[in-house]
């Protein structure tokens, strides 16, 4: 039997609106890790907000794979990382944070959507100044010059670039929540 298409179409739009539930849990949760490790007292307590920030990043990575294999970048991004994650939580908002943790996902939806090109080129410039301000705050000195990431950014087709942005984003925020 086939489903009426106003039938089809709300099972779509109800899929979506967990999808995004989702995404804004995780952004939530995760900032919450990172607050229950900023106040933690005990060596111990620190450790088991590591373990938990960990596991819901693996959660976010999920949910935002699968991710575009960029040689390099991972070695790369790793050479310049001074901090970990749960170590700026003073110079990165909740709000920041939380921002680039749900765009990246619905910004690389909207590129695998073949939205506007207008449209992602906006996208692309707001997640590109999230992705700098990310680094900076990780120890990462004036990254918008740096050669592999000006590679990422200075392509033609402008869904490849907010594609490599949100991969540049996930790789940085996994290996700076690797412990």
């Amino acid at each position: 039997m086939e489903l009426p298409y106003s039938t089809s179409n709300s099972m779509n739009t109800l899929v979506e609106e967990e999808k995004k539930t989702r995404i804004y849990a995780l952004s939530d949760l995760i900032n919450i890790a990172l607050a229950y490790y900023e106040v933690s007292e005990t060596q111990e307590q620190k450790e088991e907000a590591k373990k938990l920030i960990w596991k819901l990043v693996n959660k976010w990575l999920e949910e935002i794979s699968p991710l575009e294999y960029i040689p390099g970048l991972v070695e790369n991004v790793a050479s310049v990382l001074k901090y970990k994650l749960w170590d700026v939580t003073n110079e990165l908002s909740e709000e920041d944070l939380g921002r680039i943790l749900v765009d990246s996902i619905v910004f690389k939806r909207k590129a695998l959507e073949n939205t506007e090109h207008e449209v992602l080129d906006a996208l692309a410039i707001v997640l590109y100044a999230r992705a700098n301000r990310l680094l900076e705050v990780l120890g990462v000195n004036e990254p918008e010059k740096l050669e592999f990431i000006r590679t990422l950014v200075e392509v033609e087709d402008v869904s490849e670039k907010l594609i490599n942005i949100v991969t540049l984003i996930a790789v940085t925020i996994a290996l700076a929540t690797t412990y």
